[in-house]
């Protein structure tokens, strides 16, 4: 029997969020518990440091490597029924962690762990879109939602060192088996069953298994190098097997009709920007977490809890700034300037750290770094999410969400191996001559310069991002429109003013340039619209709720509108560069349809043309069929040019 809904009134819906948010809570604390307890799994299971990173990043690369997959396959078979797999699995591979008697089965159960993550994290947030209308009511589970989510990272540092110290490291996987188990029962009893809608039933696992196997000889080539050399045989072809495996992803990519990661996707906008900077931030950030763990424990002598509690100011750092201050700049400057404030930011802190000595004070030496790293991240975290959001176009938010997710996840294996080389690399060209101690902590002096070079790649990368303004501008000369056979003083009559919408597309581009040549030929009046789409609970009067998720979403919106704004700025000076006397440009922010906002605006402008840009369908005859140039043809009252 099918259930029926739940009314926005409804406790069931209270239930349903406070379940999906249980499990994503559970999944982003497993990030950080674990990095607390490795020391002490490195004493009793005999791991190297090389090899530990390895506990980390099977997690990781699993997780990274399936989540876009696991996000179709939910919308192929069903987001309840793969929610409560995902959970099940990952419930029991903690089960099988937590009894590993060696490196190997803990490792093993650390990648299969992933696997249930990348499930039910990926069908979790599409579960809480479907259960909850659109409005304040799904505003304020986002922004509990996301919340919830950034306060993992703090819980798991403690509760990791308190489980630790207390119940050894084996309990911080046990306790997620009757958490990932109640929650899988529960699941299936509050939550109801959904899908996609979508035309192409296909899975890219062909792309999922070489994206994820190219990343994992990645990171064991890097491994092997700090135990081996980075040029030892086996060093060597790892990397090289590597990239002919990743190229291989990037050619299923390339051909498969339905891709797990678009290329062409990439190349909109600030998407690829935004999705550099999300590995280049993760990697250095894991990699200091990871090795200021083993610093504080081993180095020294911190307990599992105290070093646990060390963590906490950064963790808050994370939630306060990446929450709410960065979303809040980024309204108010654009993603490109804070971003570049941001990684300079983060620099500076792997700078400071570079300093590191066996015996800095915690409060006056390493705090200080720490908080600088953490400012900086945080601010360029919720910054690179709102511009990797900003490429996508109405229907391709969950595209743009599973790419800058993925890349998050790949940073942390990728950054963890590249600063475990460094250290063996650095340890082993000291040999005696120093103290073991010392020779470790100069290694990781050397990996804090390399994460402060990563953070200059990012300054680099954030300092390419185009704005609107420089992304669709044109080169090209504006399209010279024929003059009209009838006297030029009747066609000025008839055609006083003319509107163009545009939405950014390269026919919205040509509708442009079509437009202005209509008003320069004319002696036209020219009104130059875009149409800024956002959900009805998210307008400019819209009170503004409180939680992360809330300040973040109407950050994005926000910046779209302000992008939208640069891209009319741009054409108006182009229009008034041929000539055009009077021009003007307009940006709405509408939660209807955009095909009503102009006509509406049409009708009250009082125009004689509207010019607009259409993608089409495909073959003519379907070059309407349900596009919003068809629906102004239909509904406008004068004549209307379509340019494809």
């Amino acid at each position: 029997m099918t259930k029926k809904p739940a009314s926005p009134s409804s406790p069931r819906l209270s239930l349903i969020l406070a379940l999906l948010v249980l499990a994503q809570f559970v999944i982003v604390l497993d990030f950080s518990i674990v990095q607390i307890a490795l020391p002490t799994m490195r004493t009793e299971l005999g791991i190297s440091l090389a090899d530990s990173q390895w506990i980390v990043s099977a997690y990781g690369l699993t997780f990274a490597g399936l989540l876009l997959l696991s996000g179709r396959a939910s919308d192929l078979y069903g987001r309840r029924k793969l929610f409560s797999i995902g959970l099940i699995i990952f419930a029991l591979s903690s089960l099988a962690g937590g009894l590993a008697p060696s490196e190997a089965v803990l490792i093993g159960a650390r990648a299969v762990q992933g696997v249930g993550a990348a499930i039910a994290s990926a069908t979790g947030l599409s579960l809480l879109v479907v259960s909850f209308p659109e409005g304040r009511e799904r505003n304020r589970a986002l922004s509990v939602f996301a919340a919830i989510s950034s306060a993992g990272f703090a819980a798991g540092v403690i509760l990791g060192g308190t489980l630790t110290a207390t119940l050894g490291w084996r309990s911080i996987f046990f306790v997620n088996v009757p958490i990932g188990i109640i929650a899988a029962v529960l699941a299936l009893r509050l939550l109801v069953e959904s899908r996609g809608n979508l035309s192409d039933r296909r899975l890219d696992l062909p792309g999922a298994i070489t994206v994820t196997a190219g990343l994992s000889l990645l990171v064991y080539a890097l491994t092997n190098a700090a135990n081996q050399g980075l040029s030892s045989f086996q060093t060597l072809a790892s990397l090289a097997l590597s990239a002919v495996v990743l190229a291989g992803f990037l050619v299923i990519e390339n051909r498969s009709k339905a891709p797990l990661m678009p290329l062409t996707f990439l190349r909109r906008g600030a998407v690829f920007s935004a999705n550099a900077l999300a590995i280049l931030t993760t990697s250095a950030v894991g990699a200091m977490i990871f090795l200021l763990t083993i610093y504080l424990q081993q180095i020294q002598g911190y307990t599992a809890l105290s070093a646990g509690l060390a963590f906490l100011p950064t963790a808050l750092i994370f939630l306060s700034v990446g929450g709410y201050l960065s979303a809040k700049l980024v309204t108010r400057f654009g993603a490109k300037p804070v971003l570049i404030v941001g990684m300079t930011i983060q620099a500076a802190g792997f700078l400071l750290l570079n300093q590191l000595s066996v015996g800095t004070p915690y409060l006056t030496g390493l705090l200080p770094a720490m908080l600088v790293v953490s400012v900086g991240a945080a601010t360029s975290f919720t910054a690179f999410n709102i511009a990797a959001l900003s490429g996508a176009r109405k229907g391709e938010e969950g595209l743009a969400s599973g790419l800058i997710n993925t890349s998050t996840q790949v940073g942390g294996p990728v950054g963890l191996a590249i600063a475990v080389t460094i250290v063996g690399l650095v340890t082993a060209s000291l040999g005696t001559s120093v103290s073991p101690a010392s020779a470790t902590v100069e290694g990781f002096r050397y990996a804090f310069l390399g994460a402060a070079v990563l953070s200059g790649i990012g300054i680099v990368v954030a300092s390419l991002i185009r704005s609107q303004k420089a992304v669709i501008r044109s080169t090209e000369p504006v399209v010279e429109v024929p003059r009209p056979l009838q006297p030029e003083s009747d066609m000025s009559v008839a055609m006083k003013k003319i509107l163009v919408a545009v939405d950014g597309s390269e026919n919205g581009e040509r509708a442009a340039r079509t437009a202005i040549g209509f008003a320069r030929d004319y002696h036209a009046e020219l009104v130059i619209l875009r149409v800024v789409q956002s959900p009805s609970g998210v307008t400019p009067s819209s009170p503004r709720a409180g939680g992360a998720g809330s300040t973040i979403l109407n950050a994005r919106y926000d910046y779209a509108e302000k992008e939208a704004e640069a891209y009319i700025s741009s054409l108006v000076s182009k229009a008034k560069r041929v000539g055009i006397p009077i021009v003007g440009g307009t940006v709405l922010r509408a939660t209807a349809s955009a095909a009503d906002a102009i006509t509406e605006t049409a009708k009250k402008e009082g125009v004689d043309l509207i010019v607009i840009g259409t993608r089409g369908l495909g073959a003519s005859g379907r070059l309407f069929l349900g596009s919003v140039s068809g629906h102004v043809v239909e509904n406008s009252s004068v004549t209307v040019i379509v340019v494809r």
